[in-house]
């Protein structure tokens, strides 16, 4: 009897392990949105799946579900008192535990007969003080949407209002603004330029350094922001690093055309819930060269960057992390070294003579976060960062009779930040929340940089900076729920820079307003200010008598109005229709003291005109209309179309009207994908195996541009604009298609993944810009075509 009974045993066991053979770990917390405090005893529910089952959270707000079958899920969070909480199309899968943190808003009118759903979509940002023009992204996007390279910046085209500045570069254009005015804010630090290639005076680079295989879901705001947001004008990548896995080792290896990448994570401590998080990334294109293949011809192009997190709870001292980012790239393009019978390589930056190119970057960040609830009301944040950047650059020309380089430029820009923010959010009840704090930074500059004049025969200096200043920022935001469809968002900042006394205090305010089940309108007002790039700020202008002076110090920020009106409403089917309506209003722009069409709402990465001895005092306007139709991850399909038409104009010292570099008048983007199940995938199969099929196609204004004075440009030998007609030619239509095609076969203790991403499928070349040819003694343009990447990914 005794041996049925084990043999029994052991037979149910069996067939309990074959049918775990691909099931999951399902678990996370759940928390009061405005007060961060954990909420027991709400239930979590699987609900499109045929294996039902359900929970409840622990007093600590935590949750947990097990042996949920690999596949696509949808959660349900209910609370007596809270917004229900349904959570589509989340992906479970082998070798990677699904950790989803939730939170829940409290109901104005607390009625139990009525039950109030809150769809988590992505349209809804998880700063709840921005009731406009701000969407949450997920990271699943960003390694899914075709041509994104697994960048985030890259993925935000998609959205509407982004547009492309180059091919060449992740920067982006938003709302016709320049891309200097974009912010990058990483678990509350503002964090300087997170791109390969990039300087601390752009906002973009080939290739990024925010490794989306640590981030968490975050927002990305393209106007009217909260008051919490400051120094930025054109749009805001508010980005969280997830925590690692507290309870389970797990790792990752992935290679692409972006680089070879290791990411390990797990437990410190189980007992203490504390956990590690890692992720290496080195370049391929590097890798290749050192293995005899130089698909780069004679450049060298390499790179590689880190990032990690710590977390550590401390049960009723709060939370503490640490966590941080940092890369370093490095670019040498020698003419004088390239073999001269054979035609030049196209590069992104092309001289009119032959040069020899070399280009250092490093950049990092690092920062500590405390956080801590106080009572059962309200939650502090402290964090303490430091930031460095540091450019070399080195241009030598080469004599036209020997080859030989004569150095042309030289630079050497380091710039280090040390800032402290502290935050306390407090929810006095279901209808008022309020949120207030302090940022105060210590910024170190060390600006060095020089070009040969051939005109004086010598080089001279444009700036030689060695110094320090103090920049300060406060903020408080109000939120009133006047029912649980009327809310009002009120703020006002301030910004203090303390190297000239600029002093901003900025208004802002939002009001949104479910008038209808599932439709809303929605109103924003935001006063913005930027302040100037330290190295405009620092720039020495040669005298006639040989001394410098340094004319730029008094500049102060450039301020911008952000009025928008929306609208939006969901369909069946999780389709959601989005109307933005906005008018930006640019005052004290900086502009040229001489009349002339400069300023510097048109930098970026391919400015092609400046002017040495600047003032505030020049005008922008941008103004437009953005339509996106969505259809959110269901049964495996998702689509995104947007439509943007818009002005961007400015006014320099010279008084005229013209056209930003970056009006480009229309973006329209189309892009989709669908998940296909392959082959048998029940209980018993090796593996379960899917099919992904993702497609994107995007049309654009193409660039504006000065026009070439083809008559000068002939006499001189070398490309001469036009500087009197700014920006009034533009370049070609953008028009390209990609495609990404994925394989995901999924077993017991791992997932794995190959794709190919094929940019610009047509090979159709996109002029990004125009210059003289001495060749043909005419104009002619740069462009690139079918770029391939193929990725393979294993997590375990």
């Amino acid at each position: 009897m005794n041996r049925l009974i084990f043999s029994f045993v052991v037979l149910t066991n069996i067939l309990y392990l074959n049918a775990q053979d691909y099931r999951q770990t399902v678990r996370g917390k759940i928390i009061d949105k405005e007060s961060h405090i954990p909420i027991e005893f709400a239930t979590i529910a699987l609900t499109n799946t045929s294996y039902q089952n359900a929970t409840i959270s622990d007093e600590t707000g935590n949750f947990r579900i097990n042996n949920v079958p690999v596949g696509r899920i949808s959660l349900q969070i209910s609370f007596m008192g809270y917004e229900t909480v349904t959570i589509s199309n989340l992906e479970v899968t082998m070798g990677k535990e699904l950790v989803v943190n939730i939170e829940m808003t409290e109901k104005v009118v607390q009625l139990e007969e009525v039950k109030v759903k809150a769809f988590h979509n992505k349209e809804k940002p998880i700063n709840s003080y921005a009731p406009i023009s701000a969407r949450t992204f997920s990271i699943e996007e960003s390694q899914r949407y075709a041509g994104s390279s697994n960048d985030v910046s890259r993925m935000a085209m998609n959205f509407a209002g982004v547009k492309m500045s180059v091919e060449t570069t992740n920067e982006i254009v938003i709302r016709g603004n320049s891309p200097i005015g974009v912010l990058f804010r990483l678990d509350g630090v503002d964090i300087p330029n997170p791109s390969h290639f990039g300087d601390g005076g752009t906002t973009g680079g080939p290739t990024s350094m925010l490794n989306n295989n640590v981030l968490a879901n975050s927002d990305f705001l393209t106007g009217a922001f909260p008051a919490e947001y400051g120094n930025v004008i054109s749009g805001v990548f508010d980005l969280r690093m997830r925590n690692g896995n507290s309870e389970k080792h797990e790792f990752l290896a992935q290679a692409g055309l972006m680089g070879l990448e290791l990411g390990a994570e797990g437990p410190i401590s189980k007992k203490k819930n504390s956990s590690y998080l890692f992720n290496y990334r080195y370049s391929t294109i590097e890798v290749l060269r050192l293995l005899g293949l130089n698909v780069m011809g004679s450049a060298i192009t390499k790179y590689q960057d880190f990032s990690f997190k710590l977390n550590f709870p401390l049960q009723n001292a709060g939370n503490i992390s640490i966590f941080g980012i940092g890369g370093k790239s490095y670019l040498k393009m020698f003419d004088s070294e390239r073999d001269t019978t054979q035609k030049k390589q196209q590069m992104a930056y092309e001289s009119d003579y032959e040069m020899d190119l070399l280009n250092e970057n490093s950049s990092g960040a690092i920062g500590l976060t405390h956080s801590k609830n106080i009572g059962n009301s309200a939650y502090t944040k402290l964090i303490l960062s430091a930031t460095t950047i540091s450019n070399y650059n080195k241009w030598d020309s080469l004599s036209t009779e020997t080859r030989n380089p004569m150095l042309k430029y030289f630079s050497d820009f380091n710039r280090t930040k040390y800032a402290a923010r502290f935050y306390i959010n407090k929810k006095f009840n279901s209808k008022n929340t309020i949120r207030t704090g302090i940022m105060a930074e210590l910024q170190k500059f060390d600006l060095t940089d020089s070009i040969y004049d051939g005109g004086l025969h010598n080089y001279k200096i444009l700036r030689n900076y060695t110094g320090d200043e103090i920049f300060m920022q406060t903020f408080i935001q109000y939120q009133h729920k006047f029912t649980d469809q009327l809310r009002l968002t009120l703020g006002i900042g301030s910004l203090l820079q303390t190297s000239n006394q600029n002093f901003s205090v900025e208004p802002r305010a939002g009001l949104k307003w479910e008038f209808l089940p599932q439709h809303s309108l929605s109103l924003g007002y935001g006063l913005h200010s930027l302040s100037i790039p330290i190295e405009i700020v620092y720039q020495k202008v040669l005298q006639e008598d040989g001394t410098y002076l340094q004319t730029n110090a008094g500049l102060d920020f450039t301020k911008s109005h952000h009025l928008i009106l929306g609208y939006d409403t969901k369909f069946s089917g999780d389709i959601l229709f989005k109307t933005e309506l906005y008018y930006q209003y640019i005052t004290d722009a900086v502009i040229d003291k001489n009349p002339s069409a400069y300023s510097l709402l048109n930098r970026g990465s391919y400015t092609v005109i400046d002017a040495e001895s600047l003032k505030n005092g020049g005008k922008g306007y941008n103004y437009g209309l953005e339509l996106t139709l969505e259809k959110f991850m269901d049964r495996g399909m998702y689509f995104l179309s947007t439509v943007s038409l818009y002005e961007s104009k400015y006014r320099g010292s010279d008084g005229v009207l013209r056209n930003t570099a970056f009006n480009g008048n229309f973006v329209l983007n189309v892009l989709g994908g669908k998940e296909f199940k392959v082959g048998n995938n029940n209980k018993n199969a090796h593996f379960i195996k899917k099919l992904t099929l993702d497609g994107r196609l995007n049309c654009a204004g193409g660039h504006r541009y000065f026009p070439v004075d083809l008559e000068a440009s002939r006499e001189a030998g070398a490309t001469i604009f036009d500087e009197t007609n700014g920006f009034s030619e533009q370049l070609p239509p953008y028009f390209r298609i990609d495609l990404r095609l994925g394989y995901k076969w999924i077993g017991k203790r791992s997932s794995q993944e190959i794709a190919i991403d094929i940019q610009n499928v047509l090979n159709r070349e996109n002029p990004f810009n125009i210059k003289f040819d001495p060749e043909t003694g005419n104009t002619k343009t740069s462009g690139f075509g079918m770029m391939p990447d193929l990725l393979y990914r294993i997590s375990f």
